[in-house]
């Protein structure tokens, strides 16, 4: 008598040989979206981000890789039987310590610096604090600061890049919800992904042909939900993907090579989104499965770098408004990255005396 078949669930995982390169890959996706962002910021939001393709910028596609990882790790730690609370605290104390302090920045500093003090519609100390927790706490993360650049072309948006972290915390919520109900079988997130397309496509096409503003609201979130699950869907079917870099490049080709073939011969359709979106995280993953010595052990500064791109480009353009383009986006890269390696030293250096007491103790 043969032994019980066993349901397929997202289990036990045998793949942390890749991970010395996660930072590498990260970090370059974060190049591309701070690539992106700052390409427009002295032109406005109605121009097309630097290397846009097929008619989405850069920064969307950069934004959906992060969240297909996110989705891919979260539900790796949680298979793992990482306990909840420690799930939890670690990305939570790692994402909100970074958003505090350039918030802090943002709110302490450049600011009082840029704003108009006798502007009617300068913030007051009360109001810039009050900013501050919305920020933190993702309920109102990056809102307008009235009184600061209000004549600039992204107006009085000095991190306007944060409004993912609050969706982020959202997928998470609710992938924690789904764990702890026992929703663990990888055929429901598979449905679940399917579901998140068909929402994404069905809002857009509704908001497209009514020209109605109702659902709008929920289309930056749906942008990042199907890759969040594809990501989970990704995890659970680990042991039927490619194991090698050449096998995800593949996938990557053939996705990214449909996405061609339909914007440039086909009519336009979100397909196209969905597919491209697919072999950019397909080309997120060979690089994770890379042998390149290059890509290993960098330092953790995708975080601190994605949250100072926004905020440095904004404040080159305010001090510098005839600025060219090349030279804008490469000043605000540089410095949101020496900013970021800066204050990850800092990190470092303040965490030594802390694990050495600990030790001695």
């Amino acid at each position: 008598m043969s032994a019980p078949r066993q349901k397929k669930r997202i289990d036990i995982a045998n793949d942390g040989h890749f991970f010395a390169r996660l930072n590498a890959v990260r970090m370059i996706v974060v190049s591309f979206i701070g690539l992106g962002y700052a390409s427009t910021m002295a032109i406005g939001p109605h121009a097309r981000e630097w290397l846009n393709l097929f008619g989405y910028d850069p920064s969307l596609f950069g934004l959906q890789v992060l969240f297909f990882l996110s989705g891919w790790l979260a539900w790796r730690s949680l298979s793992q039987g990482r306990p909840l609370l420690a799930f939890i605290r670690s990305r939570a104390t790692r994402t909100l310590s970074w958003l505090a302090l350039y918030t802090f920045i943002v709110a302490a500093i450049l600011y009082p610096l840029l704003s108009d003090p006798v502007a009617p519609t300068a913030k007051t100390g009360a109001q810039l604090a009050l900013y501050f927790i919305e920020t933190v706490t993702l309920i109102n993360p990056g809102g307008p600061m009235p009184g600061a650049l209000d004549c600039a072309h992204y107006a009085s948006l000095l991190q306007g890049s944060v409004w993912s972290l609050q969706w982020g915390a959202i997928a998470f919520a609710g992938l924690l919800g789904a764990y702890l109900i026992g929703l663990r079988h990888r055929l429901i997130y598979l449905g679940l992904f399917a579901v998140a397309v068909c929402a994404h496509v069905g809002v857009n096409a509704w908001s497209d042909r009514t020209g109605s503003d109702l659902l709008s609201s929920l289309i930056p979130g749906l942008r990042l939900a199907f890759p969040f699950l594809l990501g989970i869907v990704a995890y659970g079917w680990r042991d039927r993907l490619p194991r090698r870099s050449a096998g995800w490049l593949l996938i990557a080709l053939i996705t990214l090579g449909a996405a061609s073939l339909h914007y440039y011969g086909l009519r336009w359709s979100y397909a196209i989104e969905i597919t491209a979106m697919t072999g950019w995280c397909a080309l997120a993953m060979a690089g994770l499965h890379s042998r390149g010595r290059w890509l290993k052990h960098w330092p953790n500064l995708a975080l601190p770098f994605f949250l100072g791109v926004w905020p440095t480009a904004q404040t080159v353009y305010a001090v510098a408004p005839d600025i060219t383009v090349p030279a804008l986006v490469a000043i605000s890269l540089g410095i949101a990255l020496s900013l970021a390696a800066t204050f990850y030293a800092l990190a470092r250096i303040a965490r030594r005396p802390v694990h050495r007491r600990v030790q001695s103790a």
